[in-house]
């Protein structure tokens, strides 16, 4: 289509020749949008049909020298013989006096010099751009067209659509003669630019490129193969596959600014107005920007939309626009911007609009700019725009003329910075402190303070802080200081042990005191264990408008992972909520809480998976002091995968200096201990676990409560064969112990079993698989099953020590725990089950696919020991209904009975990937935030 194109207008131009070589002149103005091909057609003439044939007298118009006198006329004599230039010189320099008109004997005078060169050979005169000419030389060629009829002249001009606002009387004139013939060049169509990308590319990818090619350049032959040109400039970057569309790149911002440097000076500026003023389609403030009259405006935009550079006045791409907006040089550019921003405040328009302006120029100076910066950092933060908010925020901080304003913008600043990274509000913590020292923050900015610094471990300066709010405070920014203050007791223990007699005493709130509770106080009061916590959150009067600072420290110091199955249906929802408020970052925070309820069940690939993504690379600055719950559970699940290089990668992550401060940082001492006691250091291991013992005493008075370290020591003691001290040590964690932790209860009774003669542990690790099970910890189960196996065994009972292995592999298994079923699976070499010699029973895929829902729930419960009679009182069957699941659950999963059924068979299928039923209905309905 192109080629064709090409070659008929090359035909119709050669017949004009024709004639020309015959003494019939004439003028040819080839026409149309900036960049269509006007200039290779133009040059393609001269060069393949004309040259040998005529003398061509060739000059390029340019905007720069429109305002040299004669400077077009003088291009084309360059081409003359030397006698004939010395003429035009001559006639040249006898012209009118500057500013004034040329008189009629220069222009005759340059007309006879052209019509006595032709008398000795034929001439083609070829001008591109002539928009662009000086005036002089216009109104010479003029008069030559007039007088060309009868002679061997071909004037060929090349001239843009809608070119006559600077010179009407040229193209009026020229379009009245009968021997002026207009060629005029479109821009391509969709077929055209595929055929156009075929020259340059593979054909198929020409195919595949060329809607979205002609979607961005407009058929503007110049812009599509710039597009060409940037596809094969990606393909060529080694190690990267063929883009699969349009590459928009460098090249492609060249000739957008090479196609405006080709336009009339006005229709420049209104291309320059048009990126400035950006998505906001206003002709008359385009206009007003520009300095170009209204109609002119209109008339302009339509130029350019018909060049492919805008489409319906906007630009095609982005890249389009920013590179206009380069172009201007950065001084201009401030000075446009701030002038669009005075007219859109000058005429009412949006503060969002005008803010937009005002931060592209990047200063200002205008009164009203402060105030206008600040409601649009408002709007744009309740609509999730907290980029723009933060940069509307930073220029109006800039822009603060007291100490006051300034302390007050920062702190609005920094409040909106937090949102997307807590990491990103640490450069204001100094400033911020010192100015609600000296009272310049203002409403609850102060107590925000106190949340940043809690957050990344300034712990000193956040109780002075406290200390001094409290002193002042009264109504309700007293309650509101009481829940932080109970967010520091939770996150900093020794903190309550190193405040001064004159410092307010922790809060001891009551869930069901009138009015609405603080979520954190409440879970507060139930870690301590002064109240009961109920599943329905609403019901005790709680309520999740508090900041998620707030919510996410108090929460996530839950540490005591046996807390959290007790709090878990209420507050992983109102974190979901309350992150999903927030942002994607803020998200994570949930994603850790998911993590640690995924460790709890035994769901090990759940729980690396939640805490990766928690902790990605890109928010480990954000977590501050909380970055030792999801780098604890990290480390917990590459131990007992049996990954132990990734293990030791992430005991090589910085952590806060404040986290052994912290119930985090026990949390990570814990876990690093545990992997020092996988990889054979229990001297090592002791220590941390002690080390945590030392600090649980320090902080709380009710250490066996808050974390079982004893039953960690008391592991490490028994692989350093120290039995009496490790029996010691879970005695007195038993003391302590209260009566519904049941989890505790079952690693501790596991622990002591150790320490005791091979024929005395079955009964303790009977005990121990009945707490498991119950509690619901599905890996710490398995270690006891396995536990309990190999005591039967040492005992030569392989009656009981079989059946009691093959559930731990199995347990193992399902849990992912490689660690574990490795150093399980030589116990069941000698079974006589042919499953456990060919790597155990299939517990997933096609056999556990086969079981219906309730068929899995009853075979679960099974399989955790329950009795059918008690399966029935559970799911409100009777138990002929439940003999008949089992039936047929030992069918499909081809095994005898019940001691040969996989521990997690009610877990795994689910659509939230091991997470428990309860929690699993509690989350569905409450928060779409899932990971």
């Amino acid at each position: 289509m192109v080629l064709v194109e090409r070659e008929r207008q090359l035909a119709e131009l050669t017949g004009l020749l024709e004639e020309c070589l015959h003494g019939t002149g004439s003028v040819v103005v080839l026409r149309g949008p900036v960049a269509v091909g006007k200039t290779e057609l133009l040059h393609t003439f001269a060069e393949q049909v004309a040259g040998d044939r005529v003398r061509i007298l060739a000059a390029a118009a340019s905007p720069v020298e429109r305002h040299l006198s004669f400077g077009l006329l003088s291009q084309l004599l360059h081409g003359a013989d030397p006698a004939f230039a010395r003429r035009a010189e001559a006639v040249m320099r006898g012209g009118a006096p500057e500013g004034s008109e040329v008189g009629p004997q220069v222009l005759e005078g340059m007309s006879r010099i052209f019509l006595d060169m032709s008398a000795g050979e034929p001439l083609l005169i070829e001008v591109d751009d002539v928009c662009h000419a000086d005036t002089d030389s216009l109104q010479c060629l003029l008069f030559l067209a007039r007088r060309l009829r009868r002679s061997r002249i071909t004037l060929l001009l090349s001239d843009q659509d809608r070119s006559g606002i600077r010179h009407p009387d040229f193209r009026t004139e020229l379009s009245r003669h009968p021997y002026c013939t207009q060629i005029r060049l479109a821009p391509l169509t969709h077929d055209g630019v595929a055929a156009l990308l075929a020259h340059d590319l593979d054909a198929h990818v020409a195919h595949s490129l060329a809607p979205a090619a002609f979607a961005l350049s407009g058929g503007n032959p110049l812009l599509v193969r710039a597009l060409a040109e940037d596809w094969e400039a990606s393909t060529r970057s080694a190690g990267k596959e063929p883009p699969t569309g349009p590459v928009v790149g460098d090249r492609f911002a060249e000739r957008v600014v090479s196609c405006l440097h080709r336009l009339e000076p006005e229709a420049l500026d209104v291309a320059r107005a048009v990126a400035v003023v950006g998505e906001t389609t206003r002709p008359e403030l385009v206009a007003r920007l520009s300095g170009v009259g209204a109609i002119e405006t209109r008339a302009l935009v339509d130029l350019l939309d018909e060049s492919g550079l805008l489409h319906h006045g906007r630009y095609r791409h982005h890249a389009a626009q920013e590179a206009v907006l380069r172009d201007f040089g950065a001084p201009a550019r401030i000075v446009w911007h701030r002038r669009a921003a005075a007219l859109l405040h000058a005429d009412g328009g949006r503060s969002t609009s005008i803010a937009q302006q005002l931060v592209a120029a990047g200063e200002a100076e205008e009164p009203w700019a402060a105030a206008v910066l600040k409601e649009s950092a408002a709007s744009a933060t309740a609509s999730g725009q907290i980029d723009f908010a933060l940069d509307c925020l930073e220029l109006a901080h800039s822009l603060a003329d007291d100490e006051q304003q300034r302390a007050v913008s920062r702190a609005v600043l920094a409040e909106t910075e937090w949102r997307v990274d807590p990491a990103g509000a640490v450069r204001h913590l100094g400033a911020l402190t010192d100015a609600s020292r000296r009272g310049l923050l203002s409403g609850r900015q102060p107590v925000a303070v106190v949340e940043y610094l809690l957050w990344h471990g300034r712990v000193d300066e956040a109780a002075a802080a406290l200390d001094r709010l409290a002193a002042t405070a009264s109504g309700p920014q007293a309650a509101e200081l009481d829940a932080v203050r109970a967010c520091l007791e939770l996150c900093y223990p020794a903190q309550r042990r190193r405040s001064g007699p004159g410092a307010v005493p922790p809060p001891r709130l009551e869930p069901h005191a009138d009015g609405p509770a603080s979520l954190v106080a409440t879970a507060l009061a139930a870690v301590r264990g002064d109240v009961a916590v109920s599943s329905d959150p609403l019901g005790q009067g709680l309520h999740t408008d508090e900041p998620l600072t707030r919510i996410a420290l108090g929460l996530l110091a839950l540490a005591r992972p046996e807390r959290l199955s007790t709090v878990a249906p209420w507050c992983l929802p109102m974190l979901a909520d309350a992150a999903g408020q927030e942002g994607p970052r803020w998200r994570r925070l949930f994603t850790a809480a998911r993590a640690d309820a995924a460790l709890l069940r035994g769901d090990l690939p759940a729980a690396g998976r939640f805490a990766s993504a928690a902790l990605d690379e890109t928010s480990r600055s954000s977590w501050g002091v909380l970055a030792g719950a999801p780098l604890a559970c990290l480390l917990t699940t590459a131990v007992e995968t049996g990954r132990y290089e990734d293990a030791a990668g992430y005991l090589n992550l910085p952590t806060p200096g404040a986290l052994l401060e912290t119930p985090f940082g026990l949390r990570y001492l814990r876990a690093r201990g545990q992997y020092h006691l996988a990889v054979g250091r229990p001297y090592a291991a002791l220590s941390d676990f002690r080390t945590c013992g030392r600090l649980v005493t320090e902080w709380w008075d009710d250490g066996p409560r808050q974390l079982p370290w004893r039953v960690d020591a008391a592991q490490a003691l028994v692989r350093l064969d120290r039995r009496d001290e490790a029996r010691v040590l879970l005695e007195e964690q038993l003391d302590g112990l209260p009566v519904d932790d049941a989890r505790t209860l079952g690693r501790a009774l596991r622990q002591l079993a150790a320490t005791l003669e091979p024929h005395e542990r079955p009964s303790l690790l009977n005990d121990s698989v009945e707490a498991l099970q119950a509690a619901g910890d599905r890996l710490e189960l398995a270690h006891a099953l396995a536990d309990l196996g190999a005591a039967f065994a040492a005992n030569g009972d392989s009656r009981r020590a079989r059946p009691a292995l093959r559930r731990a592999w199995r347990a193992a298994q399902e849990c992912h725990a490689e660690r574990l079923a490795r150093s399980v699976q030589p116990g069941l070499a000698g079974t006589s089950s042919s499953r456990a010699g060919s790597g155990g029973p299939r517990l997933r895929g096609d056999l556990a696919a086969e079981l219906s829902a309730a068929e899995r729930r009853v075979g679960g419960l099974a399989a955790q020991g329950h009795s059918n009679r008690q399966i029935a009182q559970r799911l409100c069957v009777t138990v002929s209904t439940v003999e008949q699941h089992l039936t047929q659950v030992y069918r499909k999963l081809r095994v005898k009975n019940r001691t040969d059924l996989p521990v997690l068979l009610d877990a795994g299928e689910n659509e939230s990937e091991g997470m428990d039923p309860l929690l699993t209905e509690v989350l569905s309905h409450s928060s779409p935030y899932s990971p």
